[in-house]
Protein backbone atom coordinates (compact mmCIF):
# COMPACT_ATOMS: atom_id res chain seq x y z
CA UNK A 1 0.00 0.00 0.00
CA UNK A 2 1.32 3.42 -0.92
CA UNK A 3 2.58 5.50 2.13
CA UNK A 4 0.55 8.59 2.00
CA UNK A 5 3.28 10.72 4.53
CA UNK A 6 6.05 10.85 1.24
CA UNK A 7 5.29 14.30 0.56
CA UNK A 8 4.37 16.78 3.36
CA UNK A 9 1.00 18.85 4.49
CA UNK A 10 2.34 22.16 2.97
CA UNK A 11 3.53 20.09 -0.41
CA UNK A 12 -0.06 18.47 -0.47
CA UNK A 13 -2.21 21.39 -0.23
CA UNK A 14 -0.26 23.14 -2.83
CA UNK A 15 -0.39 20.18 -5.19
CA UNK A 16 -4.11 19.88 -4.19
CA UNK A 17 -5.08 23.67 -4.81
CA UNK A 18 -3.07 24.17 -8.09
CA UNK A 19 -4.34 21.02 -10.06
CA UNK A 20 -7.63 21.53 -8.52
CA UNK A 21 -7.45 25.10 -9.43
CA UNK A 22 -6.55 24.18 -13.27
CA UNK A 23 -9.33 21.71 -13.44
CA UNK A 24 -12.23 24.03 -12.63
CA UNK A 25 -10.59 27.28 -14.11
CA UNK A 26 -9.72 26.20 -17.37
CA UNK A 27 -12.76 24.50 -17.58
CA UNK A 28 -14.72 27.13 -16.72
CA UNK A 29 -12.58 29.42 -18.98
CA UNK A 30 -13.24 26.89 -22.41
CA UNK A 31 -17.19 26.48 -21.72
CA UNK A 32 -17.45 30.15 -22.83
CA UNK A 33 -15.61 29.42 -26.16
CA UNK A 34 -18.25 27.98 -28.72
CA UNK A 35 -15.33 26.76 -31.07
CA UNK A 36 -13.75 24.15 -28.23
CA UNK A 37 -17.17 24.24 -26.17
CA UNK A 38 -17.74 20.33 -26.45
CA UNK A 39 -13.80 19.69 -25.46
CA UNK A 40 -13.99 21.52 -22.59
CA UNK A 41 -13.80 18.76 -20.44
CA UNK A 42 -11.32 16.49 -21.73
CA UNK A 43 -8.89 19.67 -22.39
CA UNK A 44 -9.01 20.69 -19.05
CA UNK A 45 -8.75 16.77 -17.42
CA UNK A 46 -5.79 15.85 -19.38
CA UNK A 47 -4.16 19.68 -18.69
CA UNK A 48 -4.85 18.70 -14.87
CA UNK A 49 -3.07 15.54 -14.98
CA UNK A 50 -0.36 16.82 -16.52
CA UNK A 51 0.27 19.09 -14.16
CA UNK A 52 -0.40 16.50 -11.81
CA UNK A 53 2.28 13.85 -13.40
CA UNK A 54 4.69 17.11 -12.75
CA UNK A 55 4.27 17.57 -9.40
CA UNK A 56 4.36 13.87 -8.31
CA UNK A 57 7.89 14.21 -10.27
CA UNK A 58 8.53 17.36 -8.45
CA UNK A 59 8.21 15.49 -5.36
CA UNK A 60 10.08 12.35 -6.26
CA UNK A 61 7.01 9.94 -6.96
CA UNK A 62 6.45 7.80 -9.19
CA UNK A 63 3.64 5.99 -10.88
CA UNK A 64 3.77 3.35 -8.79
CA UNK A 65 2.37 6.18 -6.29
CA UNK A 66 -1.06 6.99 -7.43
CA UNK A 67 -1.69 3.10 -8.20
CA UNK A 68 0.23 1.96 -11.43
CA UNK A 69 1.17 -1.50 -9.81
CA UNK A 70 1.05 -4.80 -11.55
CA UNK A 71 -2.23 -6.55 -10.77
CA UNK A 72 -1.52 -9.53 -8.43
CA UNK A 73 -2.70 -11.65 -11.21
CA UNK A 74 -4.72 -11.91 -14.87
CA UNK A 75 -7.69 -13.82 -12.92
CA UNK A 76 -7.59 -11.20 -10.27
CA UNK A 77 -7.84 -8.49 -12.78
CA UNK A 78 -10.47 -9.76 -14.87
CA UNK A 79 -12.80 -10.28 -11.99
CA UNK A 80 -12.21 -7.22 -10.37
CA UNK A 81 -12.87 -5.33 -13.44
CA UNK A 82 -16.07 -6.83 -14.21
CA UNK A 83 -17.29 -6.33 -10.36
CA UNK A 84 -16.41 -3.20 -11.04
CA UNK A 85 -18.28 -2.60 -13.93
CA UNK A 86 -21.20 -3.95 -12.86
CA UNK A 87 -21.37 -3.11 -9.25
CA UNK A 88 -20.49 0.83 -10.84
CA UNK A 89 -23.29 0.58 -13.38
CA UNK A 90 -26.08 -0.35 -10.83
CA UNK A 91 -24.92 2.13 -8.52
CA UNK A 92 -24.85 4.98 -11.29
CA UNK A 93 -27.99 3.74 -12.08
CA UNK A 94 -29.76 4.02 -8.47
CA UNK A 95 -27.92 6.92 -7.62
CA UNK A 96 -29.50 8.78 -10.34
CA UNK A 97 -32.90 7.25 -10.07
CA UNK A 98 -32.95 8.56 -6.28
CA UNK A 99 -31.40 12.05 -7.02
CA UNK A 100 -34.16 12.95 -9.49
CA UNK A 101 -36.40 11.56 -6.91
CA UNK A 102 -35.62 14.06 -4.31
CA UNK A 103 -33.63 16.68 -6.06
CA UNK A 104 -35.75 16.59 -9.00
CA UNK A 105 -34.83 16.72 -12.47
CA UNK A 106 -32.68 19.35 -14.66
CA UNK A 107 -33.94 22.69 -15.32
CA UNK A 108 -34.85 23.87 -18.82
CA UNK A 109 -31.44 25.71 -19.28
CA UNK A 110 -29.65 22.75 -17.81
CA UNK A 111 -31.40 20.52 -20.67
CA UNK A 112 -30.43 22.92 -23.32
CA UNK A 113 -27.15 22.82 -22.43
CA UNK A 114 -27.27 18.82 -22.04
CA UNK A 115 -28.74 18.52 -25.24
CA UNK A 116 -25.80 20.58 -26.73
CA UNK A 117 -23.34 17.79 -25.16
CA UNK A 118 -25.08 15.26 -26.22
CA UNK A 119 -24.84 16.31 -29.52
CA UNK A 120 -21.15 15.88 -29.80
CA UNK A 121 -22.36 12.00 -30.66
CA UNK A 122 -24.67 12.89 -33.51
CA UNK A 123 -22.62 10.91 -35.91
CA UNK A 124 -21.93 8.05 -34.19
CA UNK A 125 -24.57 6.13 -35.17
CA UNK A 126 -23.30 3.99 -38.31
CA UNK A 127 -20.41 5.80 -38.74
CA UNK A 128 -16.97 4.05 -37.96
CA UNK A 129 -14.33 6.24 -37.80
CA UNK A 130 -16.52 8.64 -35.59
CA UNK A 131 -17.45 5.63 -33.02
CA UNK A 132 -13.50 4.90 -33.11
CA UNK A 133 -12.70 8.74 -32.36
CA UNK A 134 -14.77 8.79 -29.50
CA UNK A 135 -14.02 5.18 -28.19
CA UNK A 136 -10.36 6.42 -28.23
CA UNK A 137 -11.26 9.45 -26.45
CA UNK A 138 -13.23 7.52 -23.95
CA UNK A 139 -10.33 5.29 -23.04
CA UNK A 140 -7.59 8.18 -22.94
CA UNK A 141 -9.82 10.56 -21.26
CA UNK A 142 -12.64 8.36 -18.91
CA UNK A 143 -10.87 5.45 -18.31
CA UNK A 144 -6.86 6.71 -18.18
CA UNK A 145 -7.49 10.22 -17.15
CA UNK A 146 -10.60 10.28 -14.66
CA UNK A 147 -9.19 7.46 -12.91
CA UNK A 148 -5.56 8.62 -12.61
CA UNK A 149 -6.52 11.80 -11.55
CA UNK A 150 -9.63 11.70 -9.14
CA UNK A 151 -8.88 8.42 -7.92
CA UNK A 152 -5.30 8.85 -7.91
CA UNK A 153 -3.47 12.07 -7.53
CA UNK A 154 -6.38 13.60 -5.37
CA UNK A 155 -7.05 10.86 -2.97
CA UNK A 156 -3.32 10.52 -2.58
CA UNK A 157 -2.52 14.28 -1.87
CA UNK A 158 -5.67 14.79 0.10
CA UNK A 159 -4.68 11.68 2.50
CA UNK A 160 -1.11 13.55 2.45
CA UNK A 161 -2.99 16.34 3.21
CA UNK A 162 -5.33 14.66 6.30
CA UNK A 163 -2.01 12.25 7.67
CA UNK A 164 -2.90 11.59 11.02
CA UNK A 165 -6.55 12.72 10.62
CA UNK A 166 -8.66 9.65 11.54
CA UNK A 167 -10.78 8.01 8.34
CA UNK A 168 -8.63 10.30 6.57
CA UNK A 169 -8.86 8.19 3.38
CA UNK A 170 -12.86 8.53 3.77
CA UNK A 171 -12.36 12.10 3.71
CA UNK A 172 -9.99 11.86 0.41
CA UNK A 173 -12.58 9.56 -1.45
CA UNK A 174 -15.62 12.51 -0.74
CA UNK A 175 -13.46 14.79 -1.87
CA UNK A 176 -12.60 13.78 -5.36
CA UNK A 177 -16.37 12.40 -5.12
CA UNK A 178 -18.04 16.03 -4.51
CA UNK A 179 -14.97 17.30 -7.08
CA UNK A 180 -16.31 14.73 -9.67
CA UNK A 181 -19.10 15.30 -9.69
CA UNK A 182 -19.01 19.18 -9.99
CA UNK A 183 -17.18 18.52 -13.29
CA UNK A 184 -20.44 17.21 -14.63
CA UNK A 185 -23.29 19.50 -13.12
CA UNK A 186 -22.73 22.20 -15.84
CA UNK A 187 -24.97 20.10 -18.48
CA UNK A 188 -26.64 17.10 -15.47
CA UNK A 189 -27.64 19.75 -13.14
CA UNK A 190 -27.66 19.15 -8.96
CA UNK A 191 -29.27 15.65 -9.17
CA UNK A 192 -26.39 14.62 -11.95
CA UNK A 193 -24.14 16.17 -9.43
CA UNK A 194 -25.11 14.03 -6.89
CA UNK A 195 -25.17 10.70 -8.89
CA UNK A 196 -22.18 11.35 -10.51
CA UNK A 197 -20.59 12.17 -6.67
CA UNK A 198 -22.02 8.60 -5.74
CA UNK A 199 -20.78 6.87 -8.63
CA UNK A 200 -17.35 8.35 -7.67
CA UNK A 201 -17.50 6.97 -4.20
CA UNK A 202 -18.04 3.76 -5.21
CA UNK A 203 -14.82 3.91 -7.89
CA UNK A 204 -13.24 5.65 -4.93
CA UNK A 205 -14.35 2.42 -2.16
CA UNK A 206 -12.83 0.07 -4.75
CA UNK A 207 -9.48 2.25 -5.13
CA UNK A 208 -8.64 2.20 -1.34
CA UNK A 209 -10.57 -2.10 -1.44
CA UNK A 210 -7.72 -2.96 -4.13
CA UNK A 211 -5.14 -1.40 -2.06
CA UNK A 212 -4.95 1.57 -4.48
CA UNK A 213 -4.40 -0.50 -7.55
CA UNK A 214 -5.67 1.53 -10.70
CA UNK A 215 -5.89 -1.08 -12.94
CA UNK A 216 -9.56 -2.40 -12.49
CA UNK A 217 -11.04 0.90 -12.26
CA UNK A 218 -9.41 1.88 -15.24
CA UNK A 219 -10.49 -1.26 -17.08
CA UNK A 220 -13.97 -0.74 -15.90
CA UNK A 221 -14.82 2.74 -16.56
CA UNK A 222 -13.09 2.31 -20.13
CA UNK A 223 -15.62 -0.60 -20.58
CA UNK A 224 -18.32 1.16 -19.31
CA UNK A 225 -17.55 4.21 -21.74
CA UNK A 226 -17.22 1.60 -24.85
CA UNK A 227 -20.49 -0.15 -24.05
CA UNK A 228 -22.52 3.25 -23.83
CA UNK A 229 -20.84 4.40 -27.44
CA UNK A 230 -21.06 1.24 -29.30
CA UNK A 231 -24.82 1.28 -28.04
CA UNK A 232 -25.17 4.69 -29.82
CA UNK A 233 -22.85 3.39 -32.77
CA UNK A 234 -26.15 0.54 -33.30
CA UNK A 235 -28.51 3.10 -32.66
CA UNK A 236 -29.95 1.40 -29.68
CA UNK A 237 -29.57 4.64 -27.77
CA UNK A 238 -29.96 8.00 -28.29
Amino acid sequence: MTDPSTTGRGAALFDLLLIIGVLIGLKSVLLQIDAIWSFAGPISLVTALVVGLILLRRRGEGFRSIGFRRPKSIRWLIFWTITALVVTIVAGGLAEAAATAYLGGPDEETLAIDARYQGRFDNIPGNLSAYLFWIATAWIVGGFTEEMLFRGMLVLRTEQLLRKVPLAPLFAIALQAFIFGQQHAYYQGLSGWAATSAIAVVYGLFYLGLNRNLWPLILSHGLSNTIGLTLIYLGLMS
